[in-house]
């Protein structure tokens, strides 16, 4: 009935998918905890979104960052939902893209002096960092098997 590598890819695609969800429902539930981490990224990303979003939607671009910590969390709820379950599985690892350089750069964008703290910082940076990679991974398309011809007896 199933096959052994789908079992396998979907098992590793929950896996992967539940640091974003875990990660998302905390955002989109108290997104006060973040949002003065992300405030520095938020104010970038709302400026430029209504730059060049056309003017009649521009007024909807949230500017709080609380909003975009909460759209964010949706984002990496939805985006991980899809991949683990397959449904939609590129366009939500294409969601975790998105997030996932969000993530990177709010974890970046600290500059602490105690020691302990900063390397705390960097931990945190690196694992987002891998994860992004893994999400942008995750785009690739599946690759196809090969069959070849057996070859012919001389």
């Amino acid at each position: 009935m199933f096959d052994v590598m789908y079992l396998i890819r979907l098992a590793a695609r929950s896996l992967f998918a539940s640091a974003f969800i875990a990660d998302g429902i905390r955002k989109a539930t108290k997104p006060e905890e973040s949002a003065s981490r992300a405030e520095k990224v938020t104010n970038r990303v709302a400026s430029f979104t209504q730059r060049v979003v056309p003017a009649s939607y521009s007024s909807h671009v949230p500017e709080r960052p609380e909003a975009w910590v909460r759209l964010c969390g949706v984002a990496q709820v939805v985006g991980g939902a899809m991949f683990a379950t397959g449904i939609g599985r590129r366009l939500g690892a294409l969601l975790l893209v998105g997030t996932g350089a969000m993530n990177v750069a709010t974890s970046c964008s600290g500059k602490e002096t105690d020691l302990e703290t900063k390397q705390a910082q960097r931990s945190e940076a690196l694992t987002k960092m891998s994860l992004l990679g893994g999400a942008i991974l995750a785009l690739q398309p599946r690759p196809r098997r090969v069959v070849r011809a057996p070859k012919a007896a001389s």
